[in-house]
């Protein structure tokens, strides 16, 4: 088997990462412009991009500091521009995507304090990180398939909204406590 570690594809990761925070804003505008059934298919498209990408970095050793942040960014981009889209479609209500635009700037916010206070940073998303942006990812899927056949419970939605709610808050909570760590260890070996 040919030494895929130093392939031209071990670049293919960043790429799709890329892909898919190249997406963002044409999926947000075919929300805004009705275009709902296109507008699900490339938004799981992009989703399937993450899954790959993460997959491809995993498997043939392709991580890459880049990729480390390229992917969450994609991730924020892609989840926050389709969902200020789906608000302003009138989907979804604007307290949730307040909650989604401040966890996303806290994570953002202290995540660039660390680096330039303490240390570099390096991303990784946590478990419930992971499972918060399943969880929108989902959200998201639900609402526009709703707009292209109405036929989903709105118990279900209303359901999946609360619990994003309570993924949000807790992921946020849980960056916030991490880094904090992080920072107190520092802080108590460089005194």
């Amino acid at each position: 088997m040919p030494d895929l570690s130093r392939s031209r594809l071990r670049h293919l990761p960043n790429a799709l990462s890329l892909l898919r925070l190249l997406m963002a804003v044409p999926i947000a505008l075919l929300v805004v412009y009705d275009e709902s059934v296109l507008a699900m298919a490339l938004f799981i498209a992009a989703g399937a991009t993450d899954g790959i990408d993460g997959w491809l970095a995993k498997r043939y050793r392709w991580q890459s500091q880049l990729g480390g942040w390229l992917d969450p960014l994609a991730d924020k981009a892609l989840v926050l521009s389709v969902c200020i889209a789906l608000t302003a479609h009138g989907d979804l209500p604007y307290w949730l995507l307040g909650l989604i635009a401040i966890r996303d700037l806290v994570i953002v916010s202290g995540a660039v304090a660390f680096h330039f206070n303490y240390a570099p940073l390096h991303a990784a998303p946590t478990i419930v990180g992971k499972i918060t942006t399943a969880a929108l990812l989902l959200l998201v899927v639900l609402l526009l398939w709703q707009n292209v056949n109405a036929q989903i419970p709105s118990w279900l939605v209303e359901t999946l909204t609360l619990a994003c709610a309570g993924l949000l808050l807790v992921s946020g909570v849980d960056y916030v406590r991490r880094w904090s760590v992080k920072a107190r260890r520092i802080g108590d070996r460089h005194p």
